[in-house]
């Protein structure tokens, strides 16, 4: 991408750091109060959401009182207000996106629909109207930037992801800002209603209720050891009495435990006395090799997961070292996503993630990684 002698092109960013990676692709290194700028480009950045929908009252001010009568709310413009601890920044792009010597404008916030929407809002507040072109990248390496680069869309192709970013931004907004007041008018208190965060409390509340609720019972089982005749250290198993009908789901009226025993230990009695007098036969045996293909990929949730399993990090640590990876150190690809699977483009960064670790852990690389599909 070779930008004009006389005329610049702003780029705009979603973050600081990715701003700073493309910037520095571009030989833009001239560093201002909330832009970078060099060699024909000036690259700026929002600080995530610059722009939002307007409040009710900044709409229309009788829509300040909290009234039943005046529910629902229901605009029929959707005006955008700038955020007040954020507003220097927008300022500064602002200015950018307007300035007279900038001739197109290359939105690069996150490829996906509320990078789209962060774009889309800043662009109209700023009251932009100059040409449009797309970065589409899910990696921040050098060679990932530069082909992004080189192959610019027009902003027009993504119109459709904007209308659905922007229609899920008014649909949480006419959600949060009417069922918010109804609550609180019917219960006479501040409640707060979200499209997402009252069903995400909703099952922490019902998770809290069954664990309240839980009564803890005492229960009996029965173990036995069997131990093999010629060799009775190496061929020990330890076995757990269970109620056939229950475990295969054929008794409707056997407790959910299979193995389970009523605490006065008399059905427990009997079944050590029947194994005791009895003699143990293996019935069947039977094996078989089956050939299982590897996990997939994480996604966020599940990295979330397994880092709090395995060292006891929150999802937001988890979130903060997964961006660290990605942004500073590039390391892996793009975190935030709900995929586990790579995009073509993405792939194919995955040899250069795969040299840059390398170097201290071959022996836990299988042969061919990073090479093989």
């Amino acid at each position: 991408m070779e930008a004009s002698e006389s005329r610049t092109i702003a780029i705009l960013a979603e973050k600081p750091s990715v701003a700073q990676d493309i910037a520095r692709v571009l030989g833009a290194n001239t560093r201002g109060k909330g832009y970078l700028q060099g060699n024909g480009y000036v690259v700026t950045w929002a600080i995530g959401h610059l722009v939002s929908l307007a409040q009710p009252h900044e709409i229309k001010p009788e829509w300040r009182q909290w009234r039943f009568d005046q529910l629902p709310i229901l605009p029929t413009e959707w005006p955008l207000v700038v955020y007040e601890k954020t507003k220097d920044q927008f300022e500064v792009v602002r200015k950018i996106l307007t300035s007279g010597r900038v001739s197109r404008i290359v939105c690069a916030t996150d490829a996906g629909r509320e990078g789209e929407l962060i774009f889309r809002y800043i662009y109209e507040a700023a009251g932009c109207r100059k040409p449009v072109s797309r970065l589409w990248i899910s990696s921040l390496t050098s060679d990932a930037i530069r082909n992004g680069l080189d192959k610019l869309r027009p902003g027009s192709e993504y119109d459709r992801l904007a209308d659905a970013a922007s229609g899920r931004s008014r649909a949480d907004w006419l959600v949060g800002m009417n069922l918010s007041r109804a609550y609180s008018i019917v219960y006479n208190e501040e409640l707060s209603v979200g499209r997402v965060q009252t069903p995400t409390l909703a099952m922490i509340v019902d998770r809290e209720i069954a664990l309240r609720k839980f009564v803890p019972e005492d229960y009996i089982e029965v173990v036995a050891t069997f131990e093999g005749r010629e060799n009775a250290n190496k061929e020990s198993y330890q076995g757990t009495w269970f109620r056939p009908e229950a475990r295969l789901g054929n008794d409707k009226d056997a407790p959910p435990n299979a193995s389970r025993l009523p605490a006065d230990g008399e059905e427990a009695n009997r079944i050590v006395l029947r194994g005791r007098t009895g003699k143990a036969a293996i019935e069947s045996l039977s094996s078989e090799t089956k050939r299982m293909q590897p996990p997939l990929l994480y996604d966020l949730t599940e990295l979330q997961r397994h880092g709090n399993r395995l060292f006891g990090f929150s999802a937001q640590q988890t979130l903060d070292l997964a961006q660290a990876l990605y942004e500073r150190h590039k390391l892996i690809s793009y975190p935030r996503t709900d995929s586990r699977h790579l995009s073509a483009d993405v792939a194919a960064t995955a040899p250069g993630i795969v040299a840059s670790i390398s170097t201290g852990y071959k022996a836990q690389l299988a042969a061919g990684t990073g090479t093989a599909p």
